[in-house]
């Protein structure tokens, strides 16, 4: 025969069953709590994938320089020519070849050329015209400067005090003096007379003492190495032609001659009307 279960054994065991139940459910829980107390992974802001490949090194390019300016082909010069119309006067227009007119060389020049670019074209200027108007030109001369022969920048001074140009003094070279008579622009040139090659007379009819002298350069013919002048020592000095080699000796002659005190180098006098 089954004895009955006491009453306070049935109570006790399901305090029991109980008790276990709790205990279960709070270790799943404290498990479950744990797990979320584990910090989460970190967060990167962006991720940058190390290329496949190095970059390539740049290659230094060098910028294109600019195309140079053209250099402008000259205008090829006539192989002669003369220009018209400069009017040609002897410094001793009455052949009175005194101490005076013997420095009249330097006012014939400026004569000469003031007049061309005044549109005076005649081919003489009459005798007592030049010669009254040299003397002005002297007088001048003579108050400004201390000797009569004159340097081309003192030359230049003169024709601006006289007529409406102004005056460059340049170093002489052939071809710029050929360019400027191209031009139309009469060249002055300074000269002894005897300073052709070997010491000798640039022109036959020339004295007997070198002297310093002034030359108006009219034009030239390169086939025949001349240059044209008027050249107020002589009579016969209206489109002289002399041949460079001559001139050019003359020019060297004048720069340490001590038949003069004019120290000037190898220059060239060019007028342009203002």
């Amino acid at each position: 025969m089954r004895m009955p279960v006491p009453r306070w054994a049935i109570l006790a065991l399901a305090s029991l069953v109980c008790w276990a139940g709790a205990a279960g459910v709070g270790y799943h829980q404290h498990q479950r709590l744990q797990a979320d107390k584990t910090p989460p992974p970190p967060q990167t802001q962006a991720v940058v994938k190390a290329p496949a490949t190095a970059a390539p090194t740049p290659t230094a390019v060098e910028a294109p320089s600019a195309a140079p300016t053209p250099v402008p082909t000259p205008t090829p010069l006539p192989v002669s020519l003369q220009i018209q119309g400069v009017p040609f006067t002897i410094q001793a227009p009455f052949q009175k070849w005194d101490a005076a007119h013997e420095e009249y060389c330097e006012a014939a020049n400026v004569l000469m050329v003031g007049q061309y670019y005044e549109g005076d074209h005649r081919s003489l200027i009459p005798p007592a015209e030049a010669d009254s108007t040299m003397a002005k030109f002297v007088a001048w001369e003579r108050s400004s400067y201390r000797s009569l022969d004159l340097r081309l920048d003192q030359v230049a001074q003169v024709g601006a005090q006289f007529y409406k140009v102004q005056g460059s003094v340049v170093p002489v070279d052939l071809d710029v003096l050929k360019q400027h008579l191209a031009a139309g622009r009469p060249v002055i040139i300074p000269v002894m007379t005897w300073g052709g090659p070997g010491g000798t007379k640039i022109y036959p009819t020339y004295g007997g003492k070198s002297v310093y002298h002034v030359i108006v350069v009219i034009g030239y013919d390169s086939a025949k190495d001349l240059l044209y002048t008027n050249d107020p020592g002589l009579k016969e000095g209206q489109g002289l032609a002399y041949k460079w080699e001559v001139l050019s000796s003359a020019i060297d002659a004048q720069t340490s001659s001590p038949a003069t005190t004019v120290r000037q180098g190898r220059v060239m006098l060019v007028f342009q009307p203002t």
